[in-house]
């Protein structure tokens, strides 16, 4: 009898013990999950947060250059200046009739005025009543912020001012305003990202927001969420206020306790049945991605601090000529193309990459006048195809560099879809390579045992293959026709992806 308790109580010690291991087993994969689930969902608000920040910032600081622009106008002094009322509206309307369109990036539906330091006030844009401007006039004379923000018929409108100086000092307010519901409606673009919140704040007050959200509830906000951020734009004392909840981690969270019994069969028979496949994947598929990066990376420096300089030169050189718009314009075109470079997504809408193709492009005949032609051939465009990041930038810019060289030339850029595929073509007119030369390249790029190019065009394509290999298969890829004298074509096969 004694032996058959001993039995039984080892049997019941296994069992427990066992149990414990599964219970242990589970409480770690719970942790685990979680605390993944959790990183992805910083991951995304950290996107989101960095995506709204710029549109946000880019609206506020445009308006900051604009207001800035227009308070050092010679002209717009002279109105400040004038005590005496006929002659402040007297150099009001010389102003516009000098000026027609006003300086600076001042966009439609926006509303100028200045102010003397007696209150008057003159329209230079736009339509706002007598009582809103007076009280714009309080806040300028009253307040050390720079930020307005005031309502009338109805619309709440947001804003800056700046100092105007004359010879005897300042002399009045220039001041631009906008329609608050400009800002709302980019916050109110990221709803779909669930628990994200998103407010833009002057002083202790929130002037707009994603969702319902009051100033005191900020700090509570902030402390149960996974992310948050708040962030000063500029100058103007606006800040944008970003969090992310954990409502989607609690939700997990209920579900995995809901589905307890199952979930520890199921990860029992994972752990014992596929552990040493699942980590074989793993490491496979780590060492692949880290390729990728790699790659990717490498692709991204060839967008470099010369290219940058050289572009910058040609830039200050414009601007010595007076030619301002076109120097505006390539500073544009840069600014795009830099932030396309060092964008963290990996996909990219192909209307996208058509478009900064253009601006780069742009840049290089600034740089090289009279020697490039470009045709991008979009009538027939595969509408919602996306494609990885940073695939045909450096096949163009391989056709500009190494096709057309010093004689210059002519490069083509078109987009066929077929099917599930598409495939971008980059030709162009150059010197092109004759029939050795192309099958010394062509074995470079398709030979993964080849460690070494005989120049950096070479290494360009055969890192873009394989990228595209990596990423979307080894059916797709590059072909390269070429013809010495007549030029060279890269065609680049990749699947036609929705997003």
């Amino acid at each position: 009898m004694r032996k058959k308790k001993t039995k039984t109580g080892n049997f019941m010690l296994s069992v427990f013990a066992l149990g414990a291991v599964i219970v242990l087993l589970w409480v770690l994969f719970y942790i685990f999950t979680v605390r993944m689930i959790r990183q992805n969902m910083r991951l995304q608000a950290t996107t989101g947060a960095e995506a709204i920040t710029y549109a946000v910032e880019e609206e506020l600081l445009n308006l900051e250059d604009a207001v800035y622009d227009i308070s050092h106008q010679k002209g717009v002094s002279a109105i400040a200046a004038s005590s005496n009322p006929r002659q402040f509206y007297a150099a009001g309307a010389a102003f516009l009739d000098e000026h027609p369109v006003l300086p600076g990036n001042i966009k439609s539906d926006d509303h100028v005025a200045v102010f003397n330091r007696q209150g008057l006030f003159y329209r230079l844009k736009g339509n706002i009543p007598n009582t809103a401007l007076h009280r714009i006039y309080y806040l300028c004379e009253s307040g050390e912020n720079r930020t307005l923000t005031v309502a009338a018929n109805n619309t709440t409108y947001i804003g800056v001012r700046e100092e105007i100086y004359a010879d005897n000092g300042k002399c009045g307010y220039a001041v631009l305003l906008t329609d608050m519901g400009r800002i709302r409606r980019i916050l109110e673009a990221y709803n779909d990202l669930e628990d994200l919140s998103v407010a833009l704040l002057s002083g202790e007050q929130v002037l707009c927001s994603n969702r319902e959200i009051r100033y005191e509830d900020l700090e509570a906000l902030s402390k149960g969420a996974i992310f948050a951020n708040e962030k000063e734009i500029g100058l103007s004392g606006y800040r944008l206020f970003v969090c992310c909840g954990r409502g989607i981690s609690r939700q997990v969270a209920a579900s995995f306790r809901l589905v307890l019994p199952v979930t520890i069969l199921i990860l029992l028979g994972i752990v014992l049945l596929e552990r040493k496949l699942y980590r074989s994947e793993l490491s496979r598929r780590e060492t692949e991605l880290e390729m990728e990066r790699s790659l990717l990376s490498l692709l991204k420096k060839q967008i470099s601090a010369h290219f940058t300089v050289n572009t910058l030169n040609v830039v200050r050189a414009m601007i010595k000529k007076g030619e301002k718009a076109p120097a505006a314009r390539i500073c544009d075109e840069l600014s795009a193309l830099l932030r396309y470079a060092n964008a963290g997504e990996e996909y990219i809408s192909l209307m996208e990459e058509f478009y900064i193709l253009q601006q780069y492009v742009g840049i290089m005949q600034a740089r090289f006048p009279g020697r490039i032609e470009a045709e991008f051939d979009e009538e027939n465009f595969p509408d919602e195809v996306y494609i990885p990041r940073m695939l045909i930038q450096p096949v163009v810019e391989n056709a500009i560099q190494h096709g057309l060289g010093k004689e210059g030339g002519k490069i083509s850029v078109n987009a066929v879809r077929n099917g599930d595929e598409i495939t971008v073509c980059v030709s162009d007119n150059g010197r092109g390579m004759n029939e050795a030369e192309l099958d010394e390249l062509v074995r470079q790029i398709h030979d993964p045992a080849t460690d070494r190019a005989h120049d950096l065009s070479h290494v360009a394509l055969r890192n873009i293959e394989r990228r595209i290999h990596m990423v979307c298969g080894e059916r797709y890829g590059l072909e390269i026709r070429s013809e010495s004298g007549k030029g060279t074509q890269v065609s680049i096969r990749l699947p036609a992806s929705p997003k």
